[in-house]
This record gives C-alpha cells, sequence and structure tokens, in this order.
C-alpha cells in the first residue's frame, strides 16, 4: 500500500519484511505492538522485568541504503532492526509504535536532506542507522540540532566524534578501543613478549597504530619495530626484510587492506615467522581474495562470533535464517542489538526525543548496560561503547573463532550466558 506522501507501508496483519524493496528510495511503516516489550525483553536478555511507562505513537526511523556498493550490507542492517520489531510486535496487538526505513545511500550530500527530511517529523523519537564513516559524520550536526539521538551499530571511525555533543551512541567499538584489544590479547591471549607494528600513512592507520603502541607500553609488551608501508609492493617488500632483523613474534597490522595484502603476500614469499593480528576491516572476503593463501591464520578482531557456545545468539541465527532464509552476518546482528535497545529505552522514557536521549545516556555503566547478543554494553562519556570484543582466524578462507575467542578488555564483562 502507498499513502499520500508515496510512502510504502504494511500492517501488522500484512507484515512481509522480505518483500521490502531494495532498489530504490522506500519508506517501509511497520506498526507494532509495544504493551509487552518488557516481556520480550525478558525473554531475550533475562533481564528483570520494568513496569512500562511508554506510550505513543511514536516512531523510530532507521537509515540504511538501499542501492549502491553498501547495498547488501544495508540489507543486512535492516532486516536485523525489522526481526527485532516484528518479535516485539507479535507479543501485543496495541498498535501504536511505527518503524520508519529510510533509503540514505553511502552519499553525504544525498543523506543530509534525507537527515534533514526525517527531523521535520516530531513524531520521530530516535533513529538508526549509517554504515559509511562520511555520511554518519555528514549527518551527525543534523540530529545534534535536532535534538535526536543516533544509534549507530556498525561504524568504528574515531574521527566523525568531532564537536560531538553526546548524541551518537555507537554500539561497535572504536577503532582506538579494537587496537587496544589486540595489543591486549597478544600479551594475555597468546603470551607474546615482542611485536612490531607495520602501519600505513592513513588516519586510520595512525589511530590504530597510536592506540596499540600505548597498550602494549602498559602491558610491558615489547615494540621491537614500528614500519612504514605504502600500497607498492616494492615498500611491502622493503618493510618484511626490515621486520625479520627484528625477530618479532608477532605483527599488527595497522594499515588498509590493500598494503596489508601486499605485506602478507611478501611475508609469505620471505617466509616471516610469527602471528599477524589485523583490525577488522580485515574480515572481508575482499580481502582474503586478494590475499589468498596468504592470509591463512591471519587473526582479527570482531565485535560477535556465532559459533561460541550462547544460546541467545544461536536463537537468532535460527529465527534470521527462518525469517530471511539466509545466516546473518555481525551487520544483521547489530541492527537486531540497536532495535531492542531502542525499544528497551522508549519503554523506560516514554515518546519524545528529549526524554530517550536523557535516558539512553543513563546507560554508562556495568550496572545499567544493555545486554546484547554477544554480552553488556554501556556508553562511555563520549557515546562509544564498552563491550566485548572477539578474535576470529582466518582458515580455508573463511573466519572462524580464534583460541582463545576474547580476553577481559577493557573490564571484567561476562560474555557468555
Amino acid at each position: 500500500m502507498v499513502n499520500d506522501r508515496g510512502e510504502m507501508f504494511s500492517s501488522q496483519s500484512a507484515m512481509n519484511l522480505v518483500a521490502a524493496s531494495q532498489s530504490h528510495c522506500v519508506r517501509l511503516l511497520i506498526r507494532t505492538g509495544f504493551l509487552l516489550v518488557c516481556f520480550v525483553l525478558l525473554l531475550c536478555c533475562g533481564e528483570k522485568r520494568e513496569t512500562p511507562t511508554w506510550s505513543g505513537p511514536a516512531k523510530i526511523a532507521v537509515v540504511v541504503p538501499h542501492t549502491g556498493p553498501l547495498m547488501e550490507e544495508g540489507q543486512m542492517l535492516q532486516f536485523g532492526a525489522l526481526m527485532a520489531s516484528r518479535e516485539a510486535a507479535s507479543k501485543a496487538d496495541d498498535l501504536n509504535l511505527e518503524v520508519v526505513v529510510y533509503d540514505s545511500p553511502c552519499d553525504p550530500a544525498g543523506s543530509v536532506v534525507t537527515a534533514k527530511r526525517l527531523t521535520t517529523d516530531s513524531a520521530v523519537s530516535a533513529v538508526i542507522g549509517y554504515l559509511c564513516a562520511e555520511t554518519l559524520g555528514a549527518v551527525l550536526p543534523i540530529y545534534q540540532d535536532a535534538g535526536l539521538a543516533l544509534i549507530n551499530p556498525t561504524v568504528s571511525a574515531d574521527y566523525v566524534r568531532r564537536r560531538e555533543t553526546r548524541n551518537l551512541f555507537s554500539l561497535l567499538y572504536a577503532d582506538g578501543d579494537q587496537a587496544a584489544f589486540l595489543a591486549t590479547y597478544a600479551k594475555e591471549g597468546l603470551g607474546l613478549d615482542r611485536v612490531a607494528i607495520l602501519r600505513d600513512a592513513s588516519a586510520y592507520g595512525s589511530v590504530l597504530s597510536s592506540a596499540f603502541d600505548a597498550e602494549a607500553t602498559r602491558l610491558d609488551l615489547k615494540v621491537v619495530a614500528n614500519v612504514a608501508i605504502n600500497s607498492e609492493r616494492a615498500a611491502a617488500a622493503q618493510a618484511v626484510k626490515s621486520l625479520k632483523r627484528t625477530s618479532p613474534e608477532g605483527v599488527f597490522l595497522a594499515a588498509s587492506p590493500r598494503a596489508a595484502s601486499l605485506f602478507l603476500l611478501e611475508r609469505q614469499r620471505q617466509h616471516l615467522a610469527g602471528v599477524v593480528l589485523g583490525p577488522d576491516q580485515l574480515a572481508d572476503l575482499d580481502f582474503y581474495e586478494m590475499a589468498g593463501q596468504a592470509a591463512e591464520g591471519l587473526l582479527v578482531c570482531q565485535p560477535i562470533l556465532f559459533e561460541t557456545e550462547n544460546r541467545e545468539k544461536s536463537r537468532f541465527v535460527s529465527r534470521f535464517e527462518q525469517l530471511y532464509k539466509r545466516q546473518p552476518d555481525w551487520i544483521a546482528a547489530a541492527g537486531y542489538d540497536a532495535m531492542r535497545l531502542t525499544l528497551k529505552v522508549l519503554n523506560n522514557s516514554g515518546p519524545g526525543r528529549r526524554a530517550f536521549l536523557q535516558s539512553v545516556r543513563t546507560i554508562s555503566g556495568p550496572d545499567t548496560a544493555f545486554e546484547g547478543l554477544s554480552g553488556p554494553v554501556f556508553f562511555k562519556e563520549d557515546g562509544t561503547s564498552r563491550r566485548p570484543l572477539f578474535v576470529g582466524a582466518v582458515q580455508g578462507g573463511t573466519l572462524r573463532a580464534a583460541k582463545p575467542p576474547t580476553v577481559e578488555f577493557p573490564v571484567a564483562l561476562s560474555t557468555e550466558k
């Protein structure tokens, strides 16, 4: 059905989320019930049931790309979020909440137009979405001016937080945090004493390198070399030669996928021993195709590992596969958690931007943490999250849980139920 503004929507009785258009701009209005959301969260999270204070109507906006290079990732984020909304709707008949899906490709200028249109709808209490750091940085000031909380499931870039006013809440760790975690993993999980850093000249490489080095220093993990690299084969060959002279037990790749793949290929050719650790950008099929067999054994940071023993994660995978006829990835899980978090906050705060923003800011420590699929999540003062982190190992061109899959960082948080 299409309303007078040309928006596509479906009612609870005709809710078919899979049929949502992914090829052009569309807003899918899904009316969901909310009276028993606390009961749903009790089943999902094992949390104590709270007295519902929410009354509607209100809207949650989900902003994802329906076109462009990240269309498939946008679809996964949308599916995860809508599945959480669908589960809430199945528990009650009172229709007083709408989930509105906006198309916003990774185009900063176009996304600003969409964000401005979105913020004019006073019924929108919160926003979930965005996959690109550049786009997120462009729209954040608009949401700040409108007093809207933006729950971002997937962007780890630190630089988007310039002039942040505590409106952005990231479920994913920051880039510096994942680098520090990998230093902790090298020391505590693998028992390494001597490591090297391979960095490129990008801002991304600088953040990763600095954070890893600082945490290594704190842990008395000796950094025996910090070598620069670019995206040329000759530079990779020279970097490997330099590293061989220092005999590191492990190498941390603070570099882009292109530079990292050249290093791995040259490392294989020159028989440089030791383990290699890298950020989550290297956990990608395109990267494995670039590096080939040279990527075997690579250890990368991950926000979730589905194969670890966790009943709630297993239920999520089963329900997702049944509903969408495909396996979920970490982006789908992030969208699912983002919607569940938003529903929980709305239940506590009631509708309205100011009330929601104030309520989500109270999730600021272990005692108020939200129980996500991978464990408890809470937000630091700058809106970045403290949460469990994991390590995956490349085996046969796919990612498996490393041994061990995680270490305690940055605080003692239980990751299994």
